[in-house]
């Protein structure tokens, strides 16, 4: 909606600019300051101002309404980032040397299988050379199949927790950020990387 304002003071509203524009020529005595802005706001037009700067000075109330929405944009925002962090790779050196895995949530479920039998006659029967897992090693462009021990499996999985959990604290301290915001332009100034990507 568009908002008409007098020497600062809200006075009108509309759906159409053109229509406050033509109420300002019929008005204007070339002593009063006019001003439209384009606002999203449930305030009536005599509820709302502008300050020095001609930025819109908004009740508390509504203030409020807006920042606890924003904020619940940000946070899913803060959601989708970590939840692609934690599924976007991770480096272990299980094998003995630093490696980028995958850490999708079906390699995640793949692995714990796995690891769940690492000391069963069936890991040794169906792995005698080692569980296979693909990634690329640090300075490769393409993956190699690495074939880890038991021993291996073992911390190839710890090193995913510790990158799950990682992600997770970043995550947390974000929110941790948009909870202590008190103003949308506070918020404005939380910023998300962008997430990790598998190779």
């Amino acid at each position: 909606m568009f908002y008409l304002f007098k020497n600062k003071k809200g006075i009108a509203i509309s759906a159409s600019e053109d229509s406050l524009k033509n109420y300002i020529v019929g008005m204007n005595n070339g002593i009063d300051e006019y001003a439209i802005k384009n606002i999203s706001s449930s305030a009536t037009p005599t509820d709302l101002a502008l300050n020095e700067n001609g930025d819109v000075v908004f009740p508390k109330d509504d203030e409020e309404l807006i920042l606890a929405f924003q904020k619940k944009l940000k946070l899913k925002e803060i959601n989708e980032w970590t939840a692609s962090n934690i599924t976007g790779g991770f480096v272990s050196s299980a094998s003995g040397e630093p490696v980028r895995y995958d850490s999708d949530k079906e390699t995640q479920l793949t692995m714990q299988g796995i690891a769940l039998n690492v000391s069963t006659p069936l890991f040794a029967a169906k792995y005698p050379n080692g569980c296979p897992v693909r990634g690329v090693a640090e300075g490769a462009e393409s993956k190699t199949v690495y074939w880890l021990t038991p021993e291996q499996v073992m911390q190839w999985m710890a090193d995913l927790s510790m990158h799950i959990g990682t992600c997770k604290q970043a995550g947390w301290a974000k929110q941790a950020e948009v909870d202590a915001c008190k103003t949308v332009f506070e918020l404005s100034l939380i910023h998300i990387s962008e997430p990790t990507r598998r190779s």
